[in-house]
């Protein structure tokens, strides 16, 4: 790092050190998990491990770093019955992941959301659910506890056949404020029940917010970047914070084999579109999983 950059390293503000406390806070997140859910309606665990990739890891507009990655999670959550025109909902879920290349990434995720779903008729549903989320990351800097919540409208067209729009703002506040973030999601979905085990969704979402971006050293200290700019030892280059515009397109699918055993995929494609220019890039998963 030249003496520029670590200058400007020196000016990097952090938040109030979220990341200091989250070991001691995911230690204590399953115990809610275990105690808080209630075992009423649709409720169940589950737990899974799945492959994935991105082809952009570090959001660089010079091309960007592929990797792999594999993970596990174990989850809880209650779906509504059916029965009512409102009913609660919840859902915990627990995640690690590894990368195969950058090791800095390696993570470990919490994520709980409470939830309300109305039927105010037949095929159509509201659902409303805020959410708390803590992370911990190999590489302190971005790790963080973020905070939002999604509205999600769902219209039953025929049995086999729906359409879902939904509106979602998140606020992630990491150990490093670069890799801090507000941001607010729309999307829309079209999804089919193949057949009476298969699932398959079309979906497009536009996000407007934050982002972390890799850059090099053809942007100037006095671009504007100065104080959310800051060496990263995970990519080994200066990021800096910046506003983003960001259209995304997926298709995923998922199967059930039996009651219990269940598998799924997923394909992104995105554009991202800053200050500091745009780039396309690709991610996908694949995985299995078992319900309890």
């Amino acid at each position: 790092m030249d003496a520029g950059s670590a200058g400007e390293a020196t000016m990097e503000r952090r938040s109030a050190g979220p990341g200091k406390n989250i070991p001691s806070i995911l230690a204590v997140f399953p115990l809610i998990l275990l105690l808080a859910n209630p075992r009423v309606g649709l409720a169940g665990w589950e737990a899974g491990t799945l492959a994935g990739f991105d082809t952009n890891v570090d959001r660089s507009v010079d091309g960007g770093e592929r990797d792999g990655f594999l993970s596990g999670y174990v989850g809880y959550s209650r779906l509504p019955t059916g029965e009512k025109r409102w009913d609660f909902t919840w859902s915990s879920t627990l995640e690690g992941g590894v990368y195969a290349r950058i090791s800095d990434l390696d993570y470990v995720t919490f994520t709980a959301a409470p939830g309300i779903v109305v039927v105010p008729r037949a095929f159509f549903s509201l659902g409303i659910s805020p959410f708390l989320e803590v992370k911990a990351v190999r590489d302190q800097d971005q790790s963080a506890v973020a905070f939002g919540g999604r509205v999600r409208l769902e219209e039953r067209i025929r049995r086999n056949l729906y359409l879902g729009q939904y509106y979602a703002y998140t606020n992630s506040r990491a150990e490093t404020d670069t890799f801090s973030f507000t941001e607010h999601s729309v999307g829309a979905f079209i999804g089919v029940a193949a057949t009476s085990a298969l699932q398959v969704e079309l979906g497009y979402e536009f996000t407007r917010g934050d982002s972390f971006r890799t850059i090099g050293t053809s942007v100037p200290s006095g671009s504007g970047f100065g104080m959310h700019r800051r060496f990263s030892s995970a990519f080994g280059a200066d990021v800096v914070r910046d506003e983003v515009d960001r259209h995304a397109v997926s298709l995923s699918a998922g199967m059930d084999w039996t009651p219990s055993l269940f598998s799924r995929a997923g394909y992104t494609a995105a554009d991202t579109e800053g200050d500091l220019g745009s780039y396309v890039s690709h991610s996908g998963f694949a995985g299995v999983g078992y319900r309890f």
